[in-house]
């Protein structure tokens, strides 16, 4: 008996990474079905990187969502910096420059709406949503609306591989991302005080939580991230294209919400945006594949994402549930 109830402690606090794992070996079956080689490891690595940009954002977008706000700016983000990258690359000849001059814009940028919204208390959702509109057009703007080419050793140094033929250095800078996120949001106070805030800021205000800086810091850091993503995206392109980063933001909140952390606040973790974000490169990658019209594969993204939510919703409830079930059963033993 004590040792059922020591297996419940590990697999019910963690029903909703495993559920959503389930999905993805569900979908990686059926796609396998069409396309034998999707279940190659070399086409697993190709996922990661192709969606590296997105990867990247997801990690910022983490704790924007455990600190119980929302960021819209991020795609945005994305192709200023980009543009603004291929802009100085045009002027200088110098790739070095221009990545330097994406990531202090983003970092500027992200001052500023963090700002906005830790000191000024202007809501997240309108801050973030005028940076998304005036950010691209302002993209548009210095680029007059056409892509910059770009030919730089720098940025052909990120997707060369080195290590058995799908290995590089892109791969190595989202691992890494990835795990120092993990490091912050689970052994950190900076972690501790992201999740303090979204379960109760005015509680965690109240308990010496300096809340206006810890947001403050949240939104430089998913903007800090949307510039990096921009220079991996400027990589894999070749160019700085006023259509990259379109839709990021979304793409990046359902990741992370539908992995299992809380829209709300206050509840997450790494595991679930990791486990999020697997189910989207697969779906992404294997409807792809399918050759299905434009309209089809829409429809059918949004349908399965809808589906996969809802049962991530009655998944949380079983959870709820089957915790206060097992907390009940153990003071009763006790």
């Amino acid at each position: 008996m004590k040792q059922r109830c020591d297996w419940k402690k590990i697999w019910i606090p963690k029903l909703d990474v495993l559920t959503i794992l389930g999905m993805s070996v569900l979908l990686m079956i059926i796609f396998a079905a069409s396309n034998p080689r999707f279940l190659t490891i070399g086409n697993f690595f190709n996922l990661i990187q192709q969606n590296a940009a997105l990867a990247v954002v997801a990690v910022g977008m983490t704790f924007v969502v455990i600190s119980g706000n929302m960021d819209l700016s991020s795609g945005s983000l994305i192709v200023l910096s980009a543009c603004t990258a291929g802009l100085v690359f045009q002027k200088t000849g110098n790739m070095f420059l221009g990545i330097l001059g994406s990531l202090c814009l983003s970092a500027v940028i992200g001052a500023f709406n963090g700002s906005l919204i830790a000191y000024g208390k202007i809501n997240a959702v309108i801050v973030t949503l005028s940076c998304m509109m005036w950010a691209r057009g302002l993209a548009l703007g210095i680029t007059g609306a056409s892509s910059i080419a770009i030919s730089s050793g720098i940025l052909d140094f990120l997707y060369r591989p080195f290590l058995l033929g799908f290995v590089n250095v892109s791969l190595l800078i989202v691992i890494l991302i990835m795990l120092t996120g993990a490091f912050l949001l689970g052994r950190t106070k900076f972690g501790r005080y992201t999740r303090a805030i979204g379960e109760n800021e005015a509680a965690a205000a109240l308990a010496g939580i300096n809340t206006k800086r810890i947001k403050w810091k949240i939104f430089m850091l998913a903007a800090v991230l949307a510039g990096i993503a921009s220079v991996l995206d400027l990589a894999r392109l070749g160019s700085a294209v006023t259509t990259i980063g379109t839709n990021m933001e979304l793409n990046a909140i359902v990741a992370v919400v539908i992995g299992g952390n809380k829209l709300s606040g206050g509840e997450g973790s790494f595991a679930k945006t990791i486990s999020g974000l697997l189910f989207m490169f697969i779906l992404y990658n294997g409807l792809s594949t399918l050759g299905m019209t434009d309209d089809i594969l829409y429809l059918l993204k949004g349908g399965i994402i809808l589906f996969v939510l809802a049962v991530q919703v009655l998944t949380g409830r079983l959870k709820m549930k089957w915790m206060k079930q097992m907390n009940s059963s153990e003071r009763k033993e006790e």
